[in-house]
């Protein structure tokens, strides 16, 4: 391999950097989806959706953010990131202008759906494209962390929009009540300026190939190498591998709990308080009021913050601490007997933890959150509600920055976009089936308050002054055109919560099984 002079070395460099910024400004701007939990309650209140409804947009958003994944990433590996940035550009511009022309003309429930499923498309589009141009420019021992960053940037996203978006757009919302968002406005900023950064990642994104001969150095480094079929030897290896279905199965039983958390928080932060221990103003219907003093803008920072320093710290010591394949002969001291023996095999050198130690114990934690709050952790107890948002964006985040990283170990950088695809598909089974699992638990639970206040404020029809408080609760759902029952109680979302937390721990039991499949065959994760 003949050596690049000193002035290709230099515009290598200088496009890589070029590309790695442009990658990050991708993954900085691609999270908006993640702010459903601020449009959710001003969907119930404004259009008259129902939970399972809101949660069908949402579903539809998730659809369209990981079903199409593979098609995306064999279109960075066959044609680059860059085209697939522009890509995202055509799906977020149209998406954001028709959900801001479907919110503002009250236009059906479909409408909605179609716009949010376009965003979920230009979510991953954006996304992919800035993950892939790192994970291909960068390779070699700073793998974890030149993935951890534009993923921790992904992060971060959310934080800055929604911190953002409440300050600019903030104010009276669609109905009068105070603390509102001007949804419309919102959705409008979000389409120009996420059209301006796809087309800008379409001039920016490039992957550098190795420069291996003469024959190469005439092609150019500017080019992208030649990309093999749709389906190569290497995705065949992928598909057929058992423990790739393990793998995948367990991010499915982890990413659909964390997707349904973060899509409804906003609906279960409303349900924290009933309306009698509230603390709102009394002269707003009780359907429209903030239930407690807890916001929601607060809690989306909150989850980004930390799923962003925990991809950052995730990716740091997975590169650090990760065992490798001896090269030679073992060290001296790896046959001595006894307690120096042992001393000097575990605590003398480097310390190695596998990262799927990593990615099991960052589960947990999630797990252990939404076990939290389906014990009633949280009900009445909004000032507790930052362990569970901290726990669940730190889990989400390592989980998130992990996973790739070890399909990327396990089976190769080469179809990297086209495998971690595939195994991206399974958030949007995953968010599908317990989003469901969570509008069903809060409908019929909201439906069965309503129903029980109702009877008793029939039956207290003849004593107003002893019911006052009673009969006031009962405009949750009052007349024709009001919007659906708002549930209040842990009972709206406690069911739903245990099913997720008990997914969450079936899934580090399936991630041990591969494990142990990848140590049979000799492959160091």
């Amino acid at each position: 391999m003949r050596p690049l002079r000193e002035p290709e070395q230099s515009a290598r460099r200088r496009v890589q950097v070029i590309a790695f910024c442009s990658a990050m400004l991708n993954c900085l701007c691609a999270g908006s989806l993640l702010l459903f939990s601020l449009w959710a309650p001003i969907f119930q209140d404004k259009l008259g959706f129902s939970q399972l409804q809101i949660n069908g947009i949402s579903i539809a958003a998730e659809v369209g953010m990981y079903l199409p994944v593979p098609i995306f990433g064999a279109i960075c590996d066959k044609y680059g990131p860059a085209k697939l940035s522009l890509l995202s550009a055509m799906f977020f511009g149209p998406a954001y202008l028709l959900a801001a022309h479907a919110f503002t003309n009250n236009l059906p429930f479909h409408i909605m759906l179609l716009a949010f499923v376009l965003i979920g498309c230009g979510t991953s589009s954006m996304y992919f494209s800035g993950v892939t141009t790192c994970a291909k420019n960068f390779t070699g021992n700073s793998r974890g962390i030149a993935l951890a960053l534009p993923i921790a940037a992904f992060g971060l996203s959310s934080l800055w929009e929604a911190q953002f978006v409440s300050r600019a757009f903030g104010g009276e919302g669609a109905n009068g009540e105070p603390g509102g968002l001007n949804v419309a406005r919102a959705f409008v900023f979000f389409a120009g300026l996420l059209l301006s950064v796809g087309l800008l990642g379409g001039c920016g994104l490039t992957i550098l190939p190795e420069v291996k001969g003469q024959k190469d150095d005439q092609v150019g480094w500017r080019e992208i190498g030649k990309k093999k079929g749709w389906l190569n030897e290497s995705t065949r290896m992928f598909l057929t591998d058992p423990t790739m279905y393990l793998f995948a199965a367990g991010v499915f039983l982890t990413t659909g709990p964390g997707e349904s958390f973060i899509n409804n928080m906003g609906t279960i932060i409303r349900s924290l308080y009933t309306p009698d221990t509230a603390a709102a103003p009394t002269s707003i219907p009780i359907h429209l009021q903030q239930q407690n003093h807890i916001s929601t803008a607060t809690h989306v920072s909150i989850i980004a913050l930390t799923s962003t320093i925990a991809r950052l710290i995730a990716g740091s010591l997975s590169d650090y601490l990760a065992p490798t394949l001896p090269v030679g002969p073992p060290p001296p001291h790896a046959a001595e007997p006894g307690f120096l023996g042992w001393w000097n095999r575990y605590l003398g050198g480097k310390p190695t933890v596998s990262r799927m130690w990593l990615l099991i114990g960052f589960a947990g934690l999630m797990g252990m959150a939404q076990l939290f709050v389906a014990a009633g952790g949280v009900h009445q107890a909004g000032e507790r509600f930052w362990l569970v948002s901290s726990a669940m964006g730190a889990g989400y985040g390592a989980v998130f920055t992990l996973a790739p990283t070890i399909v990327s170990l396990v089976w190769g950088v080469e179809n990297f976009g086209t495998n971690w695809g595939i195994i991206s598909v399974t958030p949007a089974v995953g968010a599908t089936l317990y989003g469901v699992v969570f509008a069903m638990n809060y409908d019929n639970a909201g439906k069965a308050q309503e129903h029980i206040l109702n009877m008793l404020g029939a039956y207290y029809h003849k004593a107003p002054n002893s019911a006052q408080g009673l009969l006031s609760m009962t405009v949750v759902n009052a007349g024709d055109g009001a919007p659906p029952a708002v549930c209040y109680g842990k009972e709206c979302y406690d069911v739903a919560f245990w099913v997720m937390g008990g997914s969450v721990a079936a899934a580090c039991g399936i991630w041990a099984l591969a494990w142990r499949g990848w140590r049979a065959r000799g492959t160091v994760v």
